[in-house]
């Protein structure tokens, strides 16, 4: 086992060495930055996000799986989604475009099997909040989800302006993440990677 390798570096970590911790975060700094900023678009605050992401590693420290090489990379980017997700879910977050809160929800991350019948129930209850909205919003969101058709070919369909088409996905988007979170009010991680996982497909 190489000494540089994150496997053999958070065994270090684990024991309370600080070197081996710095050296994990001069690795990934760069590569979570980037991640999270390309996602939100806010300089500040995806530093602060990562800055986070390893504080929350230390502590969990001792939890950390170091099972597989690739463990702690796993485990960073998947903090990162969920620090993206509950961003997005906050009241009164901008979000720049529909595209971007794509590709929030489009980050990688173990979805176990403890979380199939979850996703499942929640499968059933996005049905049945599509179903249930407004006409103006439910169309372009099926033509853009069931169809795949762009925002320019949308609004050509629906003779509306591609603004339009942004506005209204965005604004159902945000109507069945309302509406999902009613059922699971504190948002755990399980819920969350349910949501990002339902949402992407659809």
């Amino acid at each position: 086992m190489k000494l540089s390798s994150d496997k053999s570096l958070m065994e270090l970590v684990k024991a309370g060495n600080h070197i081996a911790y710095t050296k994990i975060v001069n690795n990934y700094w760069e590569k979570l930055y980037k991640h999270i900023w390309i996602r939100i678009k806010d300089d500040d605050i995806a530093k602060d996000f990562v800055q986070d992401i390893f504080l929350g590693l230390w502590k969990n420290k001792e939890t950390v799986s170091t099972d597989q090489e690739d463990s702690l990379a796993s485990y960073l980017f998947t903090a990162a989604k969920y620090i993206i997700i509950n961003h997005f879910s906050r009241p009164n977050i901008a979000i720049p475009d529909e595209e971007a809160l794509i590709l929030a929800l489009n980050t990688p991350s173990g979805i176990t099997a403890d979380s199939d019948i979850l996703i499942v129930e929640l499968q059933e209850l996005l049905n049945n909040e599509i179903d249930s909205l407004p006409e103006r919003l439910q169309v372009p969101y099926r033509l853009s989800r069931e169809q795949e058709l762009s925002i320019r070919e949308i609004a050509q369909k629906l003779s509306v302006s591609e603004q339009t088409v942004k506005n209204n996905i965005s604004s159902a988007l945000s109507t069945i993440r309302f509406k999902l979170g009613k059922y699971h009010a504190d948002h755990t991680v399980p819920f969350i990677l349910a949501v990002a996982s339902i949402m992407h497909h659809k």
